[in-house]
């Protein structure tokens, strides 16, 4: 082992902040929580020495490592929510809350041949803007075991000295919803997840839109959150993004064997793994614009809920009373973030070279309408398209355009008296874009 590496595993054994390496000058490591004692839902706070604000790094990772005290104590035997996040002033007493790693705890992993220990590793290099000089470090998990139960946490972080290009310069939360309920119509989640507003600037010359959502409860109609594929959307001004948030990979994680039934696959959550966030890269807007978000999930209703005078325990649904065992209440957790890019100053392209438009689509007028709408769209050559009209569940029930198309500005009527009041989406798709925007039709 070179000797740096012997003096940065000494500092970070002894609790030591930030510790550099001597004969790899590129390379800085800052170790934070150490062996940090987690047995129930207090935030752990506490600041930390980071590298000065002047360096800049083409890589910056983070390692966290889960473990259980020694005896008479042991791990919570459970699978719960945990995350890492950065506290960044807003005021003289407040800070806002940026979520940059989350996690799944693991089941039993000291019996029947677990590992013991279990390591996740995170790419953190889009957070640079906000790790450097001192840093208030906020750890979580949501575990209720108390006594000599709980977890062991470390945090260790890795810098490597260069220039990233582009260069991640601000970090925007959008949305920060702990416990987003799933399933009852009386508290839909569109009512919490609100548009979002971000100004670029002439320097902005991308966003990477970052999303990180977990499904949690079970014993409900599809089983959901936890155990039901619903898909998720994710808007950018005009541009849809559509995933399922659904994870069929759980059997295969760094912490492996586990007790319980951890290899199921699930919502965004598997037990004893990092989460990975759901990131989407966005370029189609000029520097300067204001660039919106809007986030929603697949429409669901959960018969299964104490207040559904129709559920019947043991005939309509196995259990209507929610309970902290086989019957729990269907709810996200959702983080939302935009992150700015621009052109490093060294750099010789330009600080903002805004992709060609191919295709532009407008807003329908008027929205909302009666019947009737206008939808305009233009196409920078000549290419063929699709215009279609979609519902709120995907389902195709309108097809306007299907073919080539000159370029220039073009204008289509819709007609809509057959179809029920409601909101709907147009989309319109060539070879190399597809973008989508929202229509309201009100009868």
């Amino acid at each position: 082992m070179k000797l740096a590496r012997w003096i940065v595993l000494c500092c970070a054994l002894l609790g030591f902040g930030m510790c550099a390496l001597a004969d790899e000058g590129d390379t800085t490591t800052v170790a934070t929580f150490n062996q940090e004692f987690v047995n129930w839902p207090d935030v752990h706070v506490a600041r930390f020495a980071f590298p000065d604000s002047t360096l800049k790094f083409s890589q910056v990772t983070l390692r966290i490592v889960i473990g259980c005290p020694s005896s008479p104590g042991d791990c919570d035997p459970w699978d719960r929510l945990g995350h890492l996040s950065i506290r960044v002033p807003a005021g003289d007493t407040t800070f806002e809350r940026i979520e940059i790693a989350r996690f799944i705890t693991p089941y039993d992993i000291t019996g029947g041949g677990g590992p013991g220990t279990c390591p996740w590793d995170y790419d953190l290099t889009a957070y640079q803007p906000l790790l450097h000089d001192s840093v208030t470090l906020a750890l979580f998990i949501e575990t209720w075991i108390s006594g000599t139960r709980g977890w062991l946490i470390t945090a260790t972080f890795t810098f490597i000295e260069g220039r990233p290009d582009p260069e991640p310069y601000r970090v925007v939360p959008l949305w920060d919803l702990g416990r987003l309920v799933y399933g009852n119509p009386a508290d839909p989640p569109d009512s919490h997840i609100l548009p979002y507003q971000v100004q670029t600037d002439a320097s902005t010359q991308s966003v990477l839109a970052r999303v990180t959502c977990t499904g949690h409860g079970q014993g409900n109609t599809n089983n959901a959150a936890e155990f039901s594929n619903k898909w998720h959307r994710l808007w950018v001004i005009g541009d849809m993004y559509q995933h399922d948030l659904w994870r069929s990979d759980c059997a295969t994680n760094p912490c492996s064997p586990q007790g319980g039934t951890w290899p199921y696959n699930r919502a965004g959550w598997c037990p004893g793994a990092s989460v990975p966030p759901w990131d989407n890269l966005y370029t189609n807007f000029l520097p300067g614009e204001i660039v919106e978000f809007y986030y929603e999930i697949e429409p669901y209703v959960n018969a299964c809920r104490p207040d559904n005078p129709d559920c019947i325990s043991g005939i309509t649904c196995a259990d209507c009373a929610y309970n902290s065992t086989g019957h729990t209440e269907p709810n996200y957790n959702l983080m939302g973030q935009a992150i700015l890019y621009r052109a490093p100053l060294s750099s010789n392209r330009p600080a903002h070279a805004p992709l060609p438009q191919e295709i532009t689509l407008y807003q329908n007028v008027p929205n909302p309408f009666n019947a009737q709408t206008i939808i305009r769209f233009e196409l920078a050559h000549s290419a063929h398209v699709r215009l279609i009209v979609h519902d709120l569940t995907g389902r195709e029930v309108a097809q306007l355009v299907n073919n080539a198309l000159s370029s220039g500005p073009h204008e289509i009527s819709f007609d809509a008296r057959s179809l029920p009041s409601g909101v709907y989406f147009y989309s319109l798709i060539s070879a190399h874009r597809h973008l989508t925007r929202k229509l309201l039709l009100v009868k």
